[in-house]
């Protein structure tokens, strides 16, 4: 349409110039010969609408001078056009420039029409999809952060890098752009590469911004871009992991001995020469004096650190347990069988006077034991006449500190029957305890 315009305007202007200048005929011969000239081009080169096939970047502007940052991408548009159908079919992208403009607009989002401009003026703009777009602006701002090394690869075997001495210079970053970015940023980080090495490592580092998951924020301005980093490396000359031993000084009390000991940590690494480590075959405590102990020991203490070692270990002490028990021994006696509770009108015999008991306790004790002390019993109450085989129960008056081991028979065989009949076995006697040849109870009433 304005091309058309445009087309108007010139053929008048030149009407106007024939008419006052060559005359009525020249003139009606130029209107005939501009009318075909016309007619055939427009048969030859009609106008055209459509859709431009290709979306348009739209450039920001307005914002020189302000202290403010597009902080989101701004989608591209579609536009639809009207023109001479050869001209419209020859535009390219390069032909079209779509703008918004941000002009006074403060920090936040905001909504903003879009403007397409067309080089060729023959060609008009009909449409743009979307007419307006969302736009997101930040204040800019800056943070100072500390800058931190990462390293991305291990020295040389037999050396260590002193991760703990690194130095940077400068020891800060300065952090610049839009605010949700900046806040973003967790640490400052220096790449390192350490593949190796073998002495201290000085290097100019890329500086890197990270957030908390240790991702790079790319978003931001960072200076400087680079830092000195230097990390000492020191050589490891070697290392082994040996047992940890509590070093124990004095005896227990007499009667008691020392029946285990328990350390924790069980064990520690070391590292040295190879000739001192060579000589080491486990690490000792310092020295814990049991001297007249009757009970447990728990405490903690040091290392007795060998010559020429050192200790990595985080924990500088060592917990010992020393377990404090009395001395034990074992013996054999003779237990006499004891019958007891047998009912009113009857009789029982053992079929052996005594059995055999193996006990295990403090050798005191069991020498001091007297004839008695321990007693097999076999209980017959409610048992009616006849043979019967029972296990007997052994009389123990210091379970704390003497332990039965075996009894020899576990099973004795008692015979009951009326008083006045004839046993067969031998006669009732009284017992005679330990060690002696007691054999049963006369009857008893319940």
């Amino acid at each position: 349409m304005r091309s058309q315009s445009h087309q108007l305007l010139r053929v008048a202007r030149i009407v106007r110039f024939a008419r006052t200048s060559l005359g009525i005929r020249f003139l009606v011969a130029l209107t005939l010969s501009g009318l075909v000239w016309a007619g055939l081009t427009l048969d030859q080169n009609p106008n055209a609408s459509l859709v431009f096939a290709q979306n348009l970047p739209i450039e920001p502007v307005g914002l020189a001078g302000e202290n403010l940052v597009l902080v989101s991408a701004i989608p591209p548009v579609r536009v639809s056009v009207h023109g001479p159908k050869v001209t419209v079919d020859q535009l390219t992208r390069s032909d079209f420039v779509a703008r918004v403009n941000l002009t006074g607009l403060p920090a936040g989002r905001h909504q903003v029409e879009v403007r397409v401009v067309v080089s060729d003026p023959s060609v008009e703009v009909l449409r743009i999809t979307p007419q307006n777009v969302f736009v997101d602006l930040d204040p800019v701002i800056n943070r100072t952060i500390s800058i931190t090394a990462r390293v991305e690869s291990a020295v040389a075997s037999g050396f260590r890098a002193d991760l703990a001495n690194i130095t940077a210079d400068p020891t800060d970053a300065v952090i610049t752009g839009a605010a949700s970015a900046v806040e973003r940023v967790a640490n400052v980080q220096a790449a390192l590469s350490l593949e190796g090495a073998t002495q201290k490592v000085s290097v100019q580092a890329l500086l890197i911004p990270t957030d908390r998951q240790g991702l790079e924020v790319t978003a931001v301005q960072i200076d400087p871009q680079t830092a000195l980093v230097n990390v000492p490396v020191t050589r490891i000359t070697g290392r082994k992991r040996v047992p940890v031993v509590a070093q124990i000084e004095g005896s227990a009390a007499p009667s008691f001995t020392v029946a285990q000991i328990g350390v924790i940590p069980t064990s520690v690494e070391i590292e040295g020469e190879p000739g001192a480590l060579e000589r080491v075959d486990a690490v000792q405590t310092l020295a814990i004096d049991i001297s007249d102990a009757k009970a447990d020991i728990d405490r903690e203490v040091g290392f007795e650190i060998p010559a020429g070692v050192s200790i990595l270990s985080n924990q500088p002490v060592v917990q010992v347990a020393i377990v404090v028990v009395p001395l034990e021994d074992t013996t054999t006696v003779q237990a006499a069988v004891v019958l007891t509770n047998i009912a009113n009108g009857l009789q029982a015999i053992a079929n052996q006077p005594s059995i055999q008991i193996v006990l295990s306790g403090p050798s005191a004790l069991l020498q001091n034991l007297r004839g008695g002390d321990i007693l097999a019993e076999v209980d017959l109450r409610n048992r009616a006449t006849g043979l019967h085989q029972i296990r007997p129960v052994i009389t123990n008056p210091w379970p704390d500190a003497l332990r039965i081991v075996q009894n020899v028979p576990e099973i004795v065989g008692v015979r009951i029957a009326p008083v006045g009949v004839v046993m067969e076995t031998a006669s009732p006697m009284a017992p005679t305890g330990p060690g002696g040849t007691a054999t049963v109870t006369p009857s008893a009433a319940d």
